[in-house]
């Protein structure tokens, strides 16, 4: 069990610290200046992860080839 939960934790690392820089983001200054730097730098590598696990483009895409 505890695979399987490592594996959910580690699919679900990227969403979780870009919702909490969004909720960073929202909040009142100074605090709203790191949301958006930490946002403005994870944006990309988001977009690449995302475009790896669910289109298979990538450096993170999944090769079950070998």
């Amino acid at each position: 069990m505890f695979p399987k939960v490592r594996s959910a934790l580690r699919s679900a690392w990227p969403i979780l610290g870009s919702l909490y820089l969004l909720y960073l983001a929202l909040q009142q200054p100074p605090v709203r200046y790191v949301g958006i730097g930490g946002l403005v730098v994870v944006t990309p590598l988001l977009v690449g992860w995302a475009a790896g696990t669910l289109f298979g483009v990538g450096p993170w895409a999944n090769d079950d080839d070998g």
